[in-house]
């Protein structure tokens, strides 16, 4: 597995100055802030949310697309030989797709469902993060609608992975007594303060 610094080396290697960087290092560290939020009742692998976090959106290196962005990001990461990253790539789309939505994109002939709970957590905690600046769900669905209004069914597949990630941030809540929303802003308070003062 590759550690935080390795990632964040290989990250700045194909990502240079991109913007989207950014939101990678932002999801990373909401991934940290919510590692330490669980980690006194839930035994986790820390190392390898954050990483995963990190290197969720590589594969934007090559493209922006909504879907293919995580089909390149895998590719990349299994030419490298980081097969538990790469399935994060993948995996992070939709809240994961199953067998035959994962062949029509490129990917292999099998699930790309997040199954660990650091797999899972990796899309959650993207859907609460809107470029570097916390945000809500709700709010980032409404943000998704406006930019890809006339994609009909990328649409609805999105709505079908915002149902699934609003059941796990509600089980965050019932299962840790987490708001995720909350600990993103915590977690991303320096950033909104920036953007406060710039204002």
């Amino acid at each position: 597995m590759l550690s935080y610094e390795e990632a964040l080396s290989l990250l700045h290697c194909y990502g240079k100055d991109a913007a989207w960087i950014r939101h990678c290092l932002a999801v990373s560290r909401v991934a940290a802030r919510l590692s330490g939020a669980i980690a006194p009742s839930c035994s986790h692998d820390a190392e390898f949310l954050r990483v995963g976090a990190l290197l969720h959106d590589i594969g934007r290196y090559k493209t922006h697309d909504p879907v293919m962005h995580g089909v390149e990001g895998y590719h990349l990461l299994m030419g490298l030989g980081h097969d538990r990253e790469a399935f994060v790539c993948a995996s992070h789309v939709f809240c994961g797709m199953p067998q035959a939505e994962a062949i029509r994109y490129g990917l292999p002939a099998r699930d790309f469902l997040p199954r660990t709970l650091e797999e899972r957590l990796v899309p959650l905690i993207d859907s609460v993060v809107e470029l570097d600046w916390p945000t809500t769900l709700e709010q980032r669905m409404l943000s998704i609608n406006k930019r890809y209004q006339g994609n009909g069914p990328f649409l609805v597949r999105m709505r079908q992975a915002a149902a699934t990630a609003r059941g796990l941030r509600d089980e965050l809540s019932r299962d840790f007594g987490i708001s995720l929303e909350q600990v993103a802003a915590e977690a991303l308070q320096s950033t909104k303060r920036t953007r406060i003062e710039k204002a």
